[in-house]
């Protein structure tokens, strides 16, 4: 077939952009692809054709609502079109990475501060949103949780296929060059790639470090209160996400000495290396790709039923699931975590080994069974 495969972002440290360069090789060993996207930041496979989107991509909402106006001016003729979520108005197949009534109802219940941007556009994006997913042939949900919010949200139940993302390969997280003894490598000892991280961050040697990853609205103020609470425990916070709020928030908790502020990495796997375990009590995620990522660096991940990802996690074992009271249950977790190395090296074995069992070769498998079930269509 020939295939047209379109994102904002072709770029490895971009969520929905790592899913697309994770596939697009895998798909191109079978189809003919031709990859549309506004930023390429990621190598292309030999004979993907590459088709430039002219987009303002300087702010979320910019890029949202010019990527589908300007992908409508260059788009070519395909036996089938796979799109990232709403980035255009036609497509026969379309991964949800997120469904936007109901982040906007999990951000409501949190009362977590909407920007002007989603306020005002929100509602639009949300009607197109739904609108494209219940026009596609065949949808993909990242996890069994996406799937009822698409039937709850926007009423389509029939052809919808989870497919849950895959878990980075070992020792090369994320596309990284950083050599990881705790995701495999023999290169250093675990203590000596734990040493070497943290004196690449700049981080203190010896202090316990919960780290967290991403979007800020997603749990920060939850695991800033947890961390407070338990004394010798430091917070390491990696995230593209404005740092005024949160260093604000850590002055008035009187914690600004315990939290260390590492802002955007292209590669965040010396974090993961670095920290001692992750917290990530989010509020709403599809997956939730950075615990996936931590999991396969063979970090203990702390998350909630919220994240999709959950969906592969046994708590206990290969991981933390908060349960009832997010505040309550992130702190349970941090207290035992800060004090049992014992229990964090099981859980991070179980991560590692929880981690080798979902490939990116598996979800392309999937993935190309259900572009067959939308060219039958």
């Amino acid at each position: 077939m020939n295939v047209g495969i379109a994102v904002h972002q072709y770029a490895a440290s971009e969520g929905t952009g790592g899913y697309v360069v994770e596939l697009l090789p895998r798909i191109a060993r079978v189809h003919r692809v031709t990859l549309y996207a506004a930023r390429i930041a990621a190598p292309v496979p030999p004979g993907v054709q590459v088709v430039r989107v002219p987009a303002v991509m300087g702010r979320a909402y910019s890029a949202i609502l010019s990527f589908p106006l300007g992908l409508r001016l260059v788009r070519q003729a395909h036996d089938l079109f796979h799109v990232q979520g709403w980035i255009s108005s036609s497509a026969d197949v379309v991964t949800a990475h997120i469904v936007m009534a109901a982040w906007r109802e999990a951000a409501r219940a949190a009362r977590i501060a909407t920007p002007l941007g989603e306020r005002t556009l929100g509602p639009f994006v949300q009607e197109r949103e739904a609108s494209l997913l219940r026009r596609a042939r065949r949808v993909i949900a990242p996890s069994a949780k996406v799937r009822d919010e698409i039937a709850r949200w926007y009423g389509r139940s029939d052809g919808v296929s989870v497919v849950h993302h895959g878990f980075p390969g070992v020792g090369d997280a994320r596309g990284s060059g950083w050599v990881s003894s705790r995701a495999g490598s023999s290169a250093r000892t675990a203590d000596e790639d734990h040493s070497h991280a943290r004196r690449t961050l700049a981080l203190p040697p010896d202090a316990i470090i919960a780290l967290f990853v991403g979007d800020l609205r997603k749990g920060v103020d939850t695991a800033l209160e947890a961390v407070r609470q338990v004394p010798g425990v430091r917070l390491a916070v990696v995230s593209r996400s404005a740092r005024g709020p949160v260093m604000e928030r850590a002055e008035r908790a009187g914690m600004l000495d315990r939290l260390d502020w590492i802002g955007a990495l292209e590669d965040t796997a010396p974090a993961y290396d670095a920290a001692d375990f992750l917290l990530h009590p989010t509020i709403y995620d599809a997956f939730g790709l950075v615990v996936a990522e931590a999991m396969a660096h063979g970090l203990p991940a702390v998350t909630t039923r919220a994240a999709g990802i959950a969906e592969l996690i046994r708590h206990g074992e290969s991981g933390w699931l908060v349960e009832g009271d997010p505040a309550a249950g992130t702190l349970a977790a941090v207290r035992a975590l800060a004090q049992d190395a014992g229990l964090r090296q099981r859980l991070g074995a179980g991560a590692r080994t929880a981690a080798r069992r979902r490939t990116w070769d598996d979800v392309a498998t999937e993935t190309l069974a259900v572009y067959q079930e939308a060219a039958r269509r």
